[in-house]
């Protein structure tokens, strides 16, 4: 029953939402689902959501700006296993529990990081009242809208920004991002409000 249970969980409705998305990897699966590829019940990576798919091994360059007051390191949590897939040293179909030898790498483009981090939004680091206070076009984390989550570690991760299960918003995000509404959630930026930026109707989707 509690294998039934969990199971459930992790299947449904998650399966139901990432169905046709880029994250619904059953077509290349040799008959598994939607699931397998990231999670599993038996035989998964400690300490982790049920996680299935290898880790990659990479160390990464990372974001770094003198203007930066976050501590940012390598990798860490749930920003790991997104990398798994996203920095394209690890075949999309290995898993840690089943077949893992060959298969497809994510394809070049936008989704596929790389392990130069140093161009892509800094992730791994504490979003605490203290950084806020270091930076002041950095709002504090008590004021962050609910769709955006630290992890338990009060560190911004990817899972703050995108949600795997859900590509409603499109590039997976948690929330819209019309006139950079999540972006301004975090970033308090001078003479933004009202700016040719703020007002513009131009798309930038898919891009990163």
């Amino acid at each position: 029953i509690k294998v039934f249970a969990v199971v459930a969980m992790l299947c449904s409705p998650a399966a139901a939402d990432i169905r046709g998305t880029p994250h619904d990897l059953s077509a290349m699966g040799g008959g598994k689902g939607a699931c397998n590829f990231c999670h599993t019940p038996h035989g998964m990576l400690g300490s982790t959501p049920s996680w299935n798919h290898a880790l990659s091994t990479a160390v990464y360059k990372i974001y770094q700006s003198s203007s930066l007051e976050a501590k940012v390191g390598q990798p860490t949590g749930s920003s790991k296993l997104c990398l798994s897939c996203h920095d394209g040293t690890v075949a999309l179909t290995e898993t840690i529990n089943g077949d893992s030898a060959g298969g497809a790498y994510i394809s070049p483009g936008a989704a596929n990081l790389g392990t130069d981090l140093s161009d892509d939004h800094p992730i791994s680091f504490v979003y605490s009242a203290a950084l806020s206070a270091k930076d002041l076009q950095i709002r504090s984390a008590y004021l962050l809208p609910e769709a955006l989550k630290l992890d338990r570690s009060n560190e911004l991760q990817c899972t703050t920004c995108h949600d795997a299960h859900n590509n409603q918003y499109g590039n997976f995000l948690v929330m819209p991002n019309n006139r950079s509404r999540m972006c301004t959630s975090c970033h308090d930026l001078n003479g933004w409000s009202g700016s040719s930026h703020d007002t513009s109707s131009a798309s930038v989707y898919g891009s990163r």
